[in-house]
């Protein structure tokens, strides 16, 4: 990404305009990662603005060699933590705040509906879990961020977030039945095997 690094560069010379190239690459993944965590949108909107704040104050201190996606998630975690420390955010809200509205209209209602109650089982089997591993989770799959960098974003050691999230997953499993976490093509796979027999 040498634009990335180009504005990365100028942003450092003090370049504010510069910066509207990260903030445009990756507010709409740190904006999303703040609503599964904050479920409220207000406030995830306000978690992202202060975390862009705290990061352009702060990119004297990035290491420019390693990625920036992860240090732009820890710096927005750290945002997140700092609310729910000064008041208790549920994890799954209502109507609006669900999983299923951050998805766009399916063209197809009833695929839309299945889809949308899909995910509002995986927001609510996800609200079950314990704070520290519903982050591992969210940063994993939905900020599609490695292992690595969950720990990075995180701050803490890889065989944590390992641990983290092979007793999160186990759980989820647990919830919501193994062939719910399964994609779709695997799921249908298997009931064919199963009509053939």
């Amino acid at each position: 990404m040498d634009d990335e690094q180009d504005a990365l560069r100028r942003c450092r010379a003090g370049d504010r305009r510069a910066f509207s190239l990260i903030v445009n690459r990756y507010g709409d993944v740190l904006y999303g990662t703040a609503v599964m965590m904050l479920r409220d949108r207000v406030e995830a909107e306000d978690a992202v603005q202060d975390a862009f704040v705290d990061a352009w104050r702060g990119l004297g201190t990035f290491d420019g060699s390693r990625p920036l996606r992860p240090w732009l998630l820890r710096v927005l975690v750290n945002q997140v933590l700092r609310r729910q420390r000064r008041k208790v955010l549920p994890i799954v809200g209502g109507g609006d705040e669900t999983l299923a509205s951050l998805a766009s209209a399916d063209a197809d209602p009833e695929l839309a509906a299945l889809r949308s109650w899909e995910r509002e089982s995986v927001a609510v089997a996800l609200a079950a879990l314990p704070v520290d591993a519903a982050r591992v989770v969210i940063l994993r799959f939905f900020s599609e961020l490695t292992v690595a960098e969950v720990a990075e974003a995180l701050d803490v050691p890889e065989g944590t977030v390992k641990s983290r999230l092979h007793r999160a997953l186990r759980t989820l499993r647990d919830s919501l039945g193994e062939s719910d976490l399964a994609p779709q093509s695997k799921r249908e796979g298997r009931s064919e095997r199963k009509t053939r027999a």
